[in-house]
């Protein structure tokens, strides 16, 4: 599996790092983002990951600006310190919302969400994640 981490705080980038090789060796971290403009330049130079870990306020902007420019249809998991912006994440392929700090079971949880939809034999639609998210709540 592949994810692209995209964090404008190099020690919090450095600690979701961490918890991936924690939980699973073999998560290839495919790069590290720290803006709007580096991150929708990546995107369009590189293929796409499995998956995305994204703060959502950056150095320059909302996270949220990088779906206006660039086509994203992998999942992400959000990760941020601010709890207003959850029901924004869900309408971008949101399929978790971590507040931070990010623990490693909050992050655990968050990726074996995204195993289980992905290996389900009916995987829902991205416009059903948010009420199956709600569900699992």
């Amino acid at each position: 599996m592949t994810v692209l981490i995209i964090e404008d705080e190099p020690l919090a980038a450095e600690r979701l790092q961490i918890l991936l090789q924690q939980y699973d060796p073999n998560i290839q971290v495919s790069g590290v983002c720290e803006s709007i403009e580096e991150s929708c330049r990546w995107l369009k130079q590189k293929p796409a990951p499995d998956l995305l870990l994204m703060d959502i306020q950056l150095s320059d902007g909302h996270s949220f600006e990088i779906f206006k420019q660039v086509r994203i249809s992998r999942p992400v998991i959000f990760t941020t310190a601010f709890d207003q912006y959850a029901l924004n994440a869900f309408k971008h392929y949101g399929i978790d919302y971590i507040l931070k700090p990010v623990t490693a079971e909050a992050l655990a949880a968050a990726i074996e969400k995204w195993r289980h939809l992905k290996q389900s034999s009916a995987v829902p639609a991205y416009q059903d994640w948010a009420s199956l998210w709600q569900q699992q709540v």
